[in-house]
C-alpha cells in the first residue's frame, strides 16, 4: 500500500508539474469532450424526467390501474361482472358524433362540426379530478335538470359554433344543456391529437341520443382500481384466460403508457446516438490534441526516462493529467447539459409534458458523464501509450510531430474493454441493445473509411506534387506530409458532414412530401360511421358535384388480432416495432382487388366473386414481424365474435400516401358482419364544403374530416423533429469543426517553420498563403466528395423505407452541402494564413520556435 501510495504522489507530483509548464493545445479535449457530453445530458436529462414524469402519473392518464377497451359493443353481462369482481370499475363510452347547435345566438340550427363526445358514469375518474368552470364537479354539470340532460364542452366548440353557457346543442335525436366548459379531463394528459372539441355527458343520456346503437363506432372503456394487494399481471392473465376472444384493447398503468412511452424511448435513443457521435467526433480531436501535446513533451519523456523513469510512472502521470483536464470538461458538460434540459422543458409546447419534466434528472446526468469519461478514456489511450512507449534513442535521432510506436497488447486490451463498456453503458440506458451495435458498428466502419481516405489523400498527395506548379504543388505536398492532420480533419468532417447530410435529405424529403405529394394523393375530405345501406347513394350523390374527381367507399370495422396459428396472441413473442398491430382494436376492411398503391409480395391475390373460405391479405411488415406466412391463419375478435381466416397474400403498403388502405384486407365475406362505410373525396379545396353538405343531407351524422386538419399537425410534428435533427447534426459539425481549428492552430508552429525556410529560398508570402488556402480547398473537396454521397444516399435508404418517393429526395440539399463544405475549408485555410504573421516567420529566421 505505501509503495503504491508513493507512486501515485510521485505521478501527480510530476503530471502537475508538467502542467506548469503550459497546455497548449488541450483545450481542444475540453471543448470536444464538452460539447458532446452536453447535448448527451441535455437529451438524456431531459427524456428521463419525462419517463419518470409519465410513470408517475401513469394511474391518473390510464384512468385506474387497468383500462380495458372494447369497440362496437359494450362487455357483456357476464364480462362486467367478472370485472366488478378484480376493483372498483368505472365505464365511459366515447365516439366522434356531429354536434348540432341550438341556439337564436347561432343563426338557426345550421351550424354543426365534429366532437369527441365522452359519456361518464357516476364513479369517474376513479383517479384524478376533473375540473369544470362555473359548476362544483363535472357530476353536477353532467345530472339531468328540468327535463335536459347537461353537458361540458371545450371553450374552443363554444368559438366554432359561437355558443355560450345555457345554449343547447343536439347529439343524435337528443338536445343537451351546456353548463359548464371543461377544463381538465386526467384521462387526456397524453392525447396531443384531437379531430374536435370536446362534449362530455352523463352515460345515461347516451342511450336518448340514439348514437350507440349496436354495432355503432364506440369506444366502451372499463377502468378498474384494483386492491392493493392484487397484481394486475395475474389479474390480466386471469382476464385472458376467461374471455380469449374478447377483444380487449388492455393498458396496464404498471407498464407505463402504450405508444407514448415507446416513443420517447425511440427519441431519446436517436438523439442518444447522435450525441454519442458528436462526442466521439470530439474524441477524434482529443487524440489528436493529445498528439500534439505529447509530442512537445517528447524531448522531456526521453530525458526522464534516460534518468531512470518507468514508462508505467510516465504513463500514470500523463493519464492523471488527461484525466484532470476531461474532468474539467465532463463538469462543463454535464452542467450545461442541465440548462440546456431544463430550457427546453420550458420551451417545448407538447400538450402532453408532465410537469416534473422541468426538472434535473440527475442519473441521466451521471450516465452522460460516464459515457463521456470512457469515450475520453477510449481516445486518450493510444497517443499515451504511443508516447511512453518510445525509446529515448528514437527521440533523440529526430524530431518527429506524432510517435509511430505499435500498440501493446495491453493497451488493445484496455482499448477493447473501454469499448465494450461503452456499448454495455449505452445498452443499458437505451434498453436497445442491437440499435446501440449496430450504430457503434456503423460508426466504426465510417470511421475506419474515413480514415482509410485520409491516408489515401496523404498517398496521393504525396505522389501527385511531382511536375506540377509550385503553389499547386506545395499545397498537394502539404496534405501528404508526416504529422499533416490530413486523417484526423478527413475522419471528423466526414463523419460530421455524413450525419448532417443524411439527416437534411431525410428532413427535406419530409417535408417536400408533406407539402407536395400528400395534398396532391390524399383525400381531400373523409367521412366516418356512413351507415353500409346508404353505400350507393353516397357515390351517386358526391360524384355529380362539380370539382370532384373521385370517390372511394370502404366497409370499415374493428377487430383485434386475437389468435395467430391457434396459439393466442398473449403468449407470443411480438416484437415491440409491430405491438401496435396487436396491443388493441385496429380497423380492417374487405375489398375485390387490391388498392392501387398495394404490391403483392408473396401469395396471389383472390379471384373475383370469391366465395370460398375467408382469406386476408396482410400488410408485409406486420406479417414479417409476427412470423406470419401465406398459409398461416389469424383469428380476429369481430364484436359479432370470433372470425379465423388465412393469410391468401401479403401485401407492401405506402403507407405514407394516406390512401384508404388498412394493414388486414379480406375477401368479401357471403354475410357481412354490422359495419359502417368510411367515405374518401378526392376534390378541389373549394369543392369540399359543397361534399359536406351533400354529405349531411344523406347521412347527418357522419362525421367529416378535412385533409388540412390532418395535414396541419403532421407539418408541425415533422418540423419539431426535422428542427431538434437539424440542431443535432450542426452540432456534430461544429465537433468537426472544432477538431479542424486544433488542427489549425496545432499546426502555426509547423507552418511557421515551413514558411521562414522557403521565404529565404526566395517564395514570396502570397504564394505560401494561397498554397495553404489550395490545400485545405482540396482535403475538403475530397472529403465532401466522399461524405456527401454517402449521407445522400443514407437519407435516401430511409426515405425510401417509408415512401414511394419518385426523383433525386433531397439532391439541391447534398449539392449545397457539397459547396459548402468546400467554401468552408477555404476560408479555414484563409483563417491559418491570417494567423501566420510576417513578425513570426522573421522571428524563425532568427532562430525562435514560436510567434
Amino acid at each position: 500500500m505505501t509503495v503504491a501510495l508513493t507512486f501515485l504522489r510521485v505521478a501527480s507530483r510530476l503530471a502537475w508539474r508538467d502542467l506548469r509548464g503550459g497546455v497548449a493545445g488541450l483545450w481542444i479535449v475540453v471543448l470536444g469532450i464538452a460539447l458532446g457530453s452536453a447535448m448527451m445530458a441535455a437529451v438524456g436529462s431531459l427524456s428521463g424526467a419525462v419517463l419518470d414524469g409519465m410513470h408517475a402519473t401513469a394511474r391518473e392518464t390510464v384512468g385506474g390501474d387497468l383500462s380495458l377497451r372494447l369497440f362496437h359493443a359494450p362487455a357483456t353481462p357476464e364480462q362486467r361482472a367478472f370485472l366488478e369482481t378484480m376493483g372498483i370499475v368505472s365505464e365511459t363510452a366515447e365516439m366522434r358524433p356531429v354536434a348540432q347547435a341550438v341556439s337564436s345566438t347561432a343563426g338557426g340550427s345550421d351550424a354543426r362540426t365534429l366532437v369527441e363526445l365522452k359519456a361518464i358514469d357516476g364513479k369517474y375518474p376513479l383517479v384524478g379530478s376533473a375540473s369544470v368552470s362555473g359548476a362544483a364537479s363535472l357530476g353536477d354539470v353532467t345530472a339531468r335538470r328540468d327535463g335536459l340532460w347537461g353537458a361540458a364542452v371545450s371553450a374552443d366548440l363554444l368559438d366554432l359554433l359561437t355558443l355560450s353557457v345555457g345554449d343547447r346543442l343536439r347529439l343524435g335525436t337528443a338536445e343537451v344543456a351546456i353548463r359548464a366548459v371543461l377544463e381538465h379531463e386526467p384521462d387526456r394528459a397524453f392525447r396531443a391529437f384531437s379531430l374536435g372539441p370536446r362534449v362530455v355527458i352523463d352515460r345515461r343520456a347516451l342511450a336518448e341520443t340514439g348514437l350507440a346503437e349496436p354495432g355503432a363506432p364506440v369506444y366502451w372503456y372499463y377502468r378498474v382500481l384494483l386492491p392493493e394487494t392484487a397484481r394486475s399481471g395475474a389479474v390480466l392473465r386471469d382476464l385472458e384466460r376467461r374471455f380469449p376472444d374478447a377483444g380487449w384493447r388492455i393498458v396496464d398503468a404498471s407498464g407505463g403508457i402504450p405508444g407514448v412511452d415507446r416513443t420517447v424511448q425511440l427519441a431519446r435513443t436517436l438523439f442518444l446516438l447522435v450525441s454519442l457521435s458528436i462526442l466521439l467526433i470530439g474524441g477524434v480531436g482529443v487524440s489528436r490534441a493529445l498528439s500534439v501535446h505529447l509530442a512537445r513533451r517528447l524531448p522531456t519523456i526521453a530525458a526522464l526516462r534516460a534518468l531512470g523513469s518507468s514508462p508505467r510512472l510516465l504513463f500514470t502521470a500523463f493519464l492523471m493529467q488527461t484525466l484532470g483536464v476531461v474532468a474539467i470538461a465532463l463538469l462543463i458538460g454535464t452542467a450545461g447539459g442541465a440548462v440546456l434540459a431544463a430550457a427546453a422543458a420550458r420551451a417545448l409546447p407538447f400538450a402532453w409534458m408532465p410537469e416534473t419534466a422541468g426538472a434535473v434528472h440527475p442519473p441521466a446526468l451521471l450516465l452522460s458523464a460516464a459515457v463521456g469519461f470512457l469515450a475520453a478514456l477510449l481516445c486518450a489511450l493510444p497517443p499515451l501509450a504511443r508516447a511512453v512507449g518510445t525509446s529515448p534513442a528514437v527521440i533523440w535521432r529526430g524530431p518527429a510531430d506524432r510517435p509511430r510506436q505499435p500498440l501493446g497488447w495491453r493497451t488493445r486490451g484496455a482499448v477493447a474493454v473501454l469499448g465494450l463498456s461503452l456499448a454495455g453503458v449505452l445498452a443499458a440506458w437505451t434498453g436497445m441493445p442491437f440499435a446501440v451495435a449496430g450504430f457503434l458498428l456503423a460508426a466504426g466502419l465510417a470511421a475506419a473509411g474515413f480514415a482509410a481516405l485520409g491516408h489515401g489523400i496523404g498517398l496521393a498527395a504525396r505522389r501527385l506534387a511531382r511536375n506540377r506548379r509550385p503553389v499547386v504543388r506545395l499545397a498537394v505536398a502539404n496534405l501528404g506530409r508526416p504529422g499533416a492532420p490530413t486523417v484526423p480533419v478527413a475522419v471528423a468532417l466526414g463523419v460530421g458532414l455524413t450525419v448532417m447530410v443524411a439527416v437534411g435529405v431525410t428532413g427535406t424529403s419530409a417535408v417536400e412530401h408533406v407539402e407536395a405529394t400528400l395534398p396532391a394523393r390524399m383525400p381531400s375530405v373523409i367521412f366516418m360511421n356512413v351507415p353500409s345501406h346508404d353505400d350507393r347513394r353516397v357515390r351517386e350523390g358526391l360524384s355529380v358535384l362539380p370539382g370532384v374527381h373521385r370517390v372511394e367507399t370502404a366497409p370499415f370495422l374493428h377487430a383485434r388480432i386475437s389468435r395467430v396459428n391457434g396459439a393466442a396472441i398473449t403468449e407470443a413473442d411480438v416484437p415491440r416495432s409491430v405491438a401496435w398491430a396487436v396491443r388493441g382494436d385496429r380497423g380492417l376492411s374487405w375489398r375485390d382487388r387490391p388498392a392501387a398503391t398495394d404490391r403483392i409480395v408473396a401469395g396471389s391475390w383472390w379471384p373475383p366473386g370469391y366465395g370460398g373460405p375467408p382469406l386476408a391479405s396482410v400488410d408485409a411488415q406486420v406479417a414479417r414481424r409476427l412470423g406470419l406466412a401465406v398459409g398461416d391463419t389469424i383469428t380476429l375478435a369481430l364484436a359479432s365474435g370470433p372470425l379465423t381466416v388465412t393469410v391468401g397474400n401479403l401485401r407492401q403498403v405506402d403507407w405514407s400516401t394516406l390512401e384508404l388502405d388498412f394493414p388486414i384486407v379480406l375477401s368479401p365475406p357471403a354475410e357481412a358482419p354490422p359495419h359502417s362505410l368510411v367515405v374518401a373525396v378526392w376534390s378541389g379545396a373549394t369543392s369540399v364544403p359543397a361534399a359536406e353538405a351533400a354529405m349531411a343531407e344523406v347521412s347527418p351524422q357522419a362525421p367529416a374530416v378535412r385533409a388540412a386538419e390532418v395535414l396541419r399537425p403532421l407539418r408541425a410534428t415533422i418540423d419539431r423533429i426535422r428542427l431538434l435533427l437539424d440542431g443535432l447534426s450542426v452540432l456534430a459539425l461544429c465537433g468537426a469543426a472544432i477538431v479542424l481549428l486544433g488542427a489549425i492552430a496545432n499546426s502555426v508552429r509547423v507552418r511557421l517553420h515551413e514558411m521562414a525556410i522557403l521565404h529565404v529560398l526566395g517564395v514570396g508570402r502570397r504564394p505560401m498563403g494561397q498554397a495553404m488556402v489550395l490545400e485545405f480547398t482540396l482535403l475538403g473537396a475530397a472529403v465532401a466528395a466522399v461524405a456527401v454521397p454517402l449521407g445522400w444516399l443514407g437519407g435516401t435508404a430511409v426515405v425510401a423505407s417509408v415512401t414511394d418517393a419518385s426523383g433525386i429526395p433531397g439532391g439541391a440539399f447534398a449539392v449545397a452541402a457539397f459547396l459548402a463544405t468546400i467554401l468552408a475549408m477555404a476560408l479555414a485555410g484563409a483563417v491559418l494564413v491570417a494567423g501566420l504573421r510576417r513578425s513570426g516567420v522573421l522571428r524563425h529566421l532568427h532562430g525562435s520556435a514560436f510567434d
